[in-house]
């Protein structure tokens, strides 16, 4: 996913009066730790293909970009139908607005790839500090057989 440089100006504002990217929120950088793994992840699945495909062109990676975010978009639409729908069947009496249905469902999208990514963030750690444990092991177990 490509972002406009026009997204920083902000950041750059706030670096500017002292802030910087430390007086983001917590849940902010780590979604944007997350999809910077995301874009990376699909970068390196795109330049996969694109090494096993003929030579791309510009025209050809900005197909394949617009048929991702449509793909994102329909999903979102779909999930919004989705929890509207459930709305109305516990609350028939609330009417939904429609227009409310896109904005529903891309957030829905966003709080689920958070969730993962805080999930994917506690086993990271796990496996790390499973990782040290077993090293710290094998070097004890060395150190105990070489004075024994």
């Amino acid at each position: 996913m490509w972002i406009s440089p026009l997204c920083y100006k902000p950041l750059a504002c706030k670096e500017a009066n002292g802030g910087g990217i430390s007086s983001l929120p917590r849940t902010f950088k780590i979604g944007a730790a997350s999809g910077a793994a995301v874009w990376l992840a699909s970068a390196a699945a795109l330049g996969q293909a694109a090494s096993q495909a003929p030579a791309a062109t510009p025209e050809s990676a900005q197909t394949i970009i617009d048929q991702l975010l449509s793909f994102i978009y329909s999903l979102g639409h779909l999930i919004g139908e989705g929890i509207v729908r459930l709305i109305t069947t516990i609350l028939p009496s609330v009417p939904v607005p429609t227009e409310l249905i896109d904005p529903i469902g891309l957030l829905a999208i966003l709080t689920i790839f958070l969730a993962v990514a805080a999930i994917a963030k506690k086993l990271v750690w796990i496996v790390v500090v499973v990782g040290w444990a077993l090293i710290l092991i094998r070097l004890i177990t060395v150190i105990v057989q070489s004075y024994l």
